[in-house]
């Protein structure tokens, strides 16, 4: 290192020259920091240079205020080699020292300057974080040909705030002025942050404590006080004692002085208790709340000091503390618990953790630690720990309005909410947006890699007033913050957040960019202070606002909001996640079983409704009709839309499948108008009425109404016809839809919906889905309901009554009968409290009022001896029935006091299956640790919320168990039915009932369950056989209408018979592998007894299960004869009665009986172990046992199933290949042999390996198409990061399955399977085989995936040619001469790709498609996406084209459609245009939705006569920086433009670069010779490539 002492002679008189003019540049706040700047003095500099530097130095500390007690400034060179990293360590441990005259001790900004212009030769990484590290903030300057990435490391982040470059050394000076304001502004926040942060503090004490612990209590006040900087200005202390009520002794605002603080300290006497007299900490809490802590008292909770309340207790309180403990924390209050014999359980109810301490044995250092903490503790919560994958932007107002003080303050809270993530490039992502005027991107996703430094500068977060336009700022974050490029992880399912900040209404609009953004995938939560409007930030925030928006009339009240929003958005990412959508799967596997319904929707279309407004009409209609079975035997959906009259879009009968209904949904048009919605309600009379006519009967009838104002005529009555004609109506209102109005048409407010904008229809969808699924869903499914709710002090009594609510509701929706669903009822706090056990009462009506009669217990929460308590009421001697489901509900609103997991599992392992409702302060670990399983687990902010879980609750009730068999879906089933003389009428009547529960526990359809009859006695007769009828309507009729045959009991000789009837002649279908069933029905003993064996055996060979249903005199070895001997097919009831109730046995049976049979029949499944130490022995033994059960599941062989298997903890252990062993037993006996090595976790590094299995050498079949699986069983968290290696792997095209063991990371395993479908979660090793069938029958159902290319592009051409001026309509091209001459070229040109990402050698492959669209959006011809095949151009060329072709929506509709099934990593629309065909604006529109959809780029290339060309870009999108050149078929190397285009889209897309250059084009080629007259010929020389590139 080396000094000039001329330089710095120069800079000390420069700063005493212009000292007395630094008060006038902008850093006149900046007048105390120590800054150095480290000035690169190498030779490459040269003199000329070096002067310039020099000049540079001496303007800027001519902007600072020179002095020892003002700003220093420190000054080094470096050179031999440019070692940058030396130098800067250097200054590390030589400047910013107390010896070299640095006062970071002090609290003084420490701030280095670097200077340089050429690449460090030695390592700058560490050196500048080790001195960013420690403090210093650090200013990079780049001169010339600097090295860009080096720059960026020496700089703090962001390195727009940082980071200066400039081209030469002259450019210095107009640096000058920049790096001044950047660096004084760096200097005043650094400030602020650093400033001592003192607080308030009041304690409380406790009166009733001995005089020797008084005394104790009184030395601890004392020392603290000594020993804590007290005054006006720093430490403030109040004091109060309490017993029955409180005294105070003094508030914060009493003493200004240590010393009179000191003094009214020693004059504190104790207020003894007298006999008798309680304590009532509770009345002193709200005592506290009310009058301690405000600004009269002396509290400066405004200006951002920490409040705390340190309780000293020596007894439980007397009365109920939790609520007023919840109150005062609600304030912003720390409350610091300190026992003086109080019990531990007491503390955990009253302080904030982790403040709760046994004793005061240690008080007075471990309080004045902790006031003198600079930054209170943030723990990672268990929520948030869970939470650890999603991208989190944070939207901040800084406008005028907010003021230095209070910014400060949103500083503070958003360093708080930070701190409680795990922050890392692969975990938690955060972006800052800051907006007055005009939104500014502080920091995108992925600029900090550290969380420290993101935490640092966060104190520094520059603050510069002005306006409020939060809608601006909404559409800056949508554009350009939640990109792929900025660090968006959007595209790997990663949760998209964004949190607005703002103190005040929008100057403007906010409802649209929202809007937009919440489409984009984005949650966004809006928070309000002071003056911020209400209005406004539930427009912003997501569907349920009140779920998403948090209000506080103060800054100050900020920090009261830290826990609880950091706690919903926690729970939220998990939510999103995981449990909605496996808790979608669950509702669409229970909708399967709404058998029949009519569904209508009447959807308002009036001009008030925007078109991507439409769009989301149109895609929640959509999202809808996939819940259901769509077809004319099963659900029925019809349109109709209406603005000033109702127009029937199709009816009920029009499309009968799925996908022909989204494509008529898709095609539905906005016309505009008024909102006559009274007239459209009547109008839906007579198609309800037609709808029974077309069905032949009638079925439960529902009529979805979708509306956006109040309608202009009267809607009750109509409304009420419709309901008294039995159509049950759900009114949805949007925006200014008047919510009295939507009540009176749907007659009932749980069927009456309101959101703030259209993208909010999809999350109430499931909410009204939920309502139709549920009722069949729940049919004949008896079981055991227990509540379990809290009853303890902590609620208050309208909270109490909404929970008393919310269980008469669910039971409401319940199937309630002695023969179905049993409910019963206890409550808990301290105590338990029995309401009525499960079999007391089988009405609605009993339950409902023995719940309005219950009272509230008052006291702790002891959740874990509740549910011990519980326990009992399953059991039969308590009313239970153990041999049905039973569930336990949980509802509690605070932490157990107790522990809950032990009771919990212990429950659990009874089989009763447990649901965890939290509210408020409730435990999120605790919910889970309660239910076991994070699906089973719901958790919200209040108790209001309770009312949007009713529905959700009750179907799930019905089917707690996802993936297990239901209903019967496919199968061949003939009732083989005795009709012998011992039968009465009355029987058979039994026996048709039982056949009719039979099949209406089944989906009947041709494609679906088929069922057959065949009546015997003396002689079988068949009645009708499988193909006789396929809707379930008319088997049942056929059931309905049969008569007994009478004579003796044959059963042997109908057995025999039976066998043809399943063969496909008469509508059987083994040879599709449809499971085929006989079910007998019989009442004795067979006449032909020893003829039983031949035919049973028969239909076993057949693959024909029998089972076999004896009544009264049945004989039960005759029934296992006939079953072959399979025991679970056998069933007896003693009478023809019970026969009618039997089915709820056989049902189950039945559907695991007729499971299709594995999609997969060939497959390559690749098992991955852990083997690490944190699995026990006897755990590892359970885990193969387990996979060994998976493997023999399958039909192993080399032709089939392949299987590989390795294992891995830090380590990677290979076991063997897919081409090693072809036999379930060496497999198994492999597995059996394996011994675990233990280690770490590294599932990154196993799932890297792995991928070596999938390759052909391993005997992978992949090239063959083959289904390629992975099955990854792991028990913790990986040390590794795993999200690369899992795309890596799911890009192959394997399906990963993830198994997760325990206390797991659930995102973490969501991130290696791509979807919650593919994992699945288990306490513990021994409750694996509880999923065995659920993983075998998840790895049957899954789809083969496409190998993924590293970068696949989808280009689509369309044309527009709707003038031909004297050609008549003949081909494409028809007058077209330059379209016809180039079009081949222009396909060729861009058919491929060279130099991808700047690293792909060989060209990338596109696919090309064309499409021919007619004006109303129906296609003329079609052509997929394929390689470049010139005999398709010129078909292209020469298609006969009857009419005109137009550019205009229904174009871009169409190509829209097309694109949908591209799964194309780029997504191109070129369309050759003469001029645009519909009004722009509306283009626009179309061309947005486009662009919304997932198309990367719309170009438009300008025909020969093209009206107004430089319209056609207005609907572009996507392209490069040559935007602004139109595209045109006449232009010099039309190819080439096109192609830098698209490769300009794909670099982005693929590689994440914004722009490429890709030179100049080549000097133009000569003209081509001429063409013969017979055949056009054009040269090839007229298209260049770039040879400048």
């Amino acid at each position: 290192m080396e000094g000039r002492r001329g330089l710095l002679l120069c800079l000390i008189l420069a700063a005493c020259f212009y000292g007395s003019t630094a008060q006038k540049t902008e850093c006149a706040k900046a007048t105390v920091a120590d800054i150095v700047f480290l000035v690169d003095g190498s030779s490459s500099i040269g003199i000329n240079n070096f002067q310039e530097v020099r000049r540079f130095l001496r303007t800027v500390v001519a902007g600072l205020e020179i002095g020892p007690d003002k700003v220093r400034v420190g000054l080094a060179q470096y050179s031999r080699g440019t070692e940058t990293g030396k130098a800067m360590e250097f200054i590390r441990t030589q400047y910013f020292t107390e010896e070299a005259g640095s006062r970071a001790d002090r609290r003084v900004p420490q701030i280095a300057v670097v200077i340089t212009d050429g690449e460090s030769t030695d390592d700058v990484v560490k050196p500048a974080k080790d001195l960013r590290s420690q403090g210093v903030i650090v200013f990079g300057v780049g001169v010339g040909q600097i090295n860009l990435n080096q720059l960026e490391s020496i700089a703090n982040r962001p390195p727009n705030s940082f980071m200066f470059t400039i081209d030469n050394f002259q450019a210095l000076q107009r640096l000058t002025d920049g790096l001044l304001k950047t660096v004084c502004s760096s200097v005043e926040n650094q400030r602020q942050a650093l400033s001592e942060r003192f607080a308030d503090i009041f304690f409380l004490v406790d009166s009733g404590v001995t005089t020797a612990e008084f005394q104790q209590i009184r030395t601890v006040l004392s020392r603290l006080v000594n020993q804590l900087n007290i005054g006006a200005a720093a430490y403030r202390l109040g004091l109060a004692q309490y017993g029955q009520d409180v005294k105070v002794e003094f508030l914060l605002n009493a003493h200004q002085t240590k010393e009179e603080t000191q003094n009214a300290v020693k004059r504190f006497r104790q207020r003894r208790l007298q006999p008798g007299e309680n304590r009532n900490l509770s009345i002193a809490l709200q005592y506290a709340s009310a009058q301690f802590f405000t600004r009269e008292a002396g509290s400066r909770a405004d200006k951002g000091y920490r409040q705390y309340l340190v309780v000293l207790s020596g007894k439980d309180s007397n009365d109920s503390v939790a609520r007023d403990s919840r109150l005062i924390k609600s304030l912003g209050v720390t409350v610091i618990g300190m026992s003086v014999g109080a019990s531990l359980r007491f503390m955990h109810l009253i302080a904030t953790p982790p403040y709760i301490y046994q004793s005061i044995s240690n008080a007075v250092p471990t309080l004045k630690a902790i006031f003198e903490t600079e930054q209170e503790v943030t723990t990672l919560t268990n929520d948030c720990k869970a939470a650890s994958v999603a991208d989190v932007v944070f939207i901040i107002d800084e406008s005028g309005s907010i003021g230095p003080e209070n910014f400060h303050l949103v500083r503070i809270f958003l360093h708080s909410i930070v701190s409680g993530f795990t922050v890392s490039p692969t975990r938690v992502r955060v972006g800052i947006v800051m907006y007055n005027d005009r939104p500014t991107a502080q920091v995108f996703l992925n600029t900090f890699n550290d969380k420290s430094e993101l935490l640092n500068f966060i104190k520094i977060l520059p603050y510069r007033g002005g306006g409020t336009n939060t809608g601006a700022a909404l559409n800056f974050t949508h554009q350009q913050v939640f990109v792929k490029q900025k660090g968006s992880r959007k595209d790997l399912g990663v949760q998209q957040v964004a949190v607005v900040i703002t103190d005040g209404k929008s100057q403007d609009i906010v409802g649209t960019a929202a809007a937009n953004l919440r489409r984009a995938g984005v949650i966004v939560y809006a928070v309000g202070v002071k003056d911020g409007d209400e209005v406004q930030l539930k427009e912003m925030a997501s569907h349920p606002p009140d779920k998403h928006t948090f209000i506080v009339d103060e800054f100050s009240k900020l920090k009261s909001l830290e826990q609880t929003l950091q706690k919903v958005m926690c729970q939220n990412i998990i939510r999103q996640a995981f449990s909605v959508a496996t808790r979608r799967t669950g509702l669409k596997e229970g909708c399967s079983q709404t058998d029949e319904a009519d569904i209508y929707f009447l959807i308002d279309h009036s001009g008030s409704i925007q078109p991507s407004d439409f769009h989301d009409m149109k895609k929640f209609i959509i999202e809808f009709l996939h819940t259901f079975r769509i077809g004319p035997n099963h659900v029925r959906m019809g349109v109709a839309k209406y603005a000033d009259s109702p127009e029937l879009e199709f009816d009920l009968t029009e499309y009968s499948d799925a996908k022909s209904l989204e494509k008529a949904v898709n095609a539905i048009e906005q016309k505009g108008g008024g909102t006559e919605t009274g007239k459209a309600l009547d109008f839906m009379k007579p198609q309800f009425d037609r709808a029974q006519g077309t069905r032949g009967h009638k079925v439960r009838e529902y009529l979805v109404v979708i509306t956006d104002g109040k309608s202009s005529d009267e809607v009750k009555t109509p409304a009420e016809k419709l309901s008294v004609q039995g159509v049950t109506i759900f009114a949805i209102g949007v925006k200014a839809a008047d919510v009295d109005e939507l009540q009176e048409i749907s007659g009932d407010p749980k069927r009456t919906f309101f959101v703030n904008n259209f993208d909010a229809l999809g999350p109430i969808k499931d909410n009204i889905i939920t309502d139709i699924c549920t009722q069949d869903a729940c049919r004949d499914i008896p079981s055991d309901l227990l509540f379990l709710i809290d009853s303890s002090g902590s609620i208050n009594p309208t909270d109490y009554q909404k929970m008393k609510d919310f269980m008469k509701s669910v039971i409401t929706k319940s199937v309630i009968g002695q023969g179905d669903v049993h409910v019963g009822v206890t409550q808990f706090s301290t105590v338990q409290r029995l309401q009525f056990p499960l079999n007391k009462y089988y009405s609605k009506e009993e339950m409902s009022k023995a719940i309005d009669d219950m009272q509230q217990i008052g006291g702790g929460t002891h959740t874990g001896e509740a549910i011990t308590d519980a326990s009992q009421y399953f059991d039969s001697s308590k009313g239970g029935r153990p041999g049905l489901r039973q569930r336990l509900v949980v509802i509690t609103d605070g932490e157990a006091q107790d522990e809950v997991k032990q009771p919990a599992a212990t429950l659990r392992s009874k089989g009763v299956v447990i649901y965890a409702i939290g509210v408020v302060d409730a435990n999120s670990t605790q919910l889970q640790e309660i239910s076991g399983s994070p699906d089973k687990v719901y958790s919200e902010r209040d108790f209001d919320a309770l009312k949007d879980l009713e529905s959700q609750l009750a179907l799930e009730l019905c089917d707690p168990e996802r993936g297990t068999c239901k209903k019967t879906e496919k199968a061949d089933i003939i009732f083989l039915v005795d009709g012998s003389t011992s039968i009465t009428k009355e029987k058979f009547r039994s026996m048709q009932k039982f056949m009719a529960t039979i099949v209406n526990q089944t989906t009947v359809g041709k494609n679906l369950t088929r069922f057959g009859v065949i009546l015997y006695s003396t002689n079988p007769k068949s009645s009708f056989t499988l193909n006789q009828y396929n809707s379930k309507r008319e088997v049942l009729q056929a059931i309905s209408v049969l008569e007994p045959p009478y004579g003796d009991t044959y059963t042997g000789r109908a057995l025999a018979y039976s066998l043809e009837f399943f063969n496909e002649e008469y509508g059987g279908r083994a040879a599709l592998q449809v499971p085929q069933l006989l079910m007998v029905i019989t009442d004795g003993d067979a006449t032909d007894r020893h003829e039983l064996v031949g035919p049973s055996l028969a239909l076993r060979d057949n693959n024909i299960s029998v089972f076999g249903i004896g009544v009264e005199g049945a004989n039960k070895t005759q029934l296992e004869i006939m079953a072959a001997g399979d025991k679970n097919r056998v069933f007896y009831v003693d009478n023809f009665d019970a026969l009618e109730t039997l089915y709820k046995d056989i049902t189950l049976v039945l559907c695991n009986s007729t499971k299709p049979v594995c999609k997969k029949q060939q497959a390559d499944l690749v098992f991955l172990l852990d083997q690490s130490g944190s699995i026990s022995s006897d755990d590892y033994k359970t885990m193969k046992n387990f996979t060994t059960a998976v493997i023999n599941s399958f039909k192993v062989s080399k032709e089939f199933v392949r299987v590989g298997l390795a294992q891995f903890s830090d380590t990677f252990q290979h076991e063997f290949y897919l081409n090693q062993f072809y036999g379930e037993q060496v497999i198994a006996k492999h597995v059996s042999d394996m011994q675990q090595l233990g280690g770490g976790t590294k599932i990154g590094l196993a799932l890297e390996s792995i991928r070596d299995y999938f390759e052909a050498s391993r005997g992978s079949r992949r090239s063959q198409k083959i289904s390629q699986n992975l099955v990854l069983i792991t028990d913790g968290e990986s040390e590794d990061n795993v999200e690369e290696a899992a795309i890596h792997l799911r890009a192959l095209g394997v399906e990963v399955f993830a198994i997760g063991v325990g206390n797991i990371h659930h995102l973490e395993l969501l991130q290696i399977t791509g979807t919650p479908e593919r994992l699945f979660t288990v306490q513990n090793f021994g409750s694996l085989e509880n999923i065995q069938q659920k993983v075998v029958d998840k790895i049957c159902k899954s789809e083969f995936v496409e190998e993924q290319t590293s970068c696949s592009i989808d280009i689509a051409m369309g044309f527009d040619i709707s003038q031909r001026t004297g050609y008549p309509v003949d081909t494409l091209v028809s007058g077209h001469t330059k379209l016809q001459l180039y079009l081949p070229e222009i396909a060729h040109y861009i058919s491929s790709l060279k130099g991808l990402c700047c690293v792909s050698v060989a060209p990338i492959k596109t696919n090309i498609a064309f499409r021919m669209v007619r004006q109303d959006g129906s296609t003329m011809y079609d052509f997929n996406f394929e390689e470049y095949n010139e005999d398709v151009v010129r078909k292209v060329m020469t298609t006969s084209l009857s009419a005109p072709t137009y550019f205009n929506s229904a174009l871009l509709k169409s190509f829209g459609e097309k694109f949908a099934k591209s799964r194309a990593g780029v997504k191109v629309l070129v369309i050759f245009s003469d001029g645009l065909d519909e009004d722009v604006m509306r283009l626009e529109q179309q061309s947005e939705l486009l662009r919304q959809s997932g198309v990367s780029a719309l170009l438009t290339v300008a025909l020969e006569g093209a009206r107004d060309p430089a319209q056609l870009q207005m609907v572009e999108f996507g392209r490069g920086f040559g935007y602004k050149l139109p595209l045109s078929i006449g232009m010099p190397s039309v190819g080439s433009n096109i192609l830098k285009q698209i490769d300009t889209v794909s670099e982005r897309e693929c590689c994440n670069v914004m722009c490429k250059c890709s030179g100049h084009e080549g000097v133009r080629g000569s003209r081509g010779s001429t063409g013969s007259k017979v055949t056009a010929t054009h040269s090839p020389a007229n298209f260049k490539h770039d040879h400048n590139g």
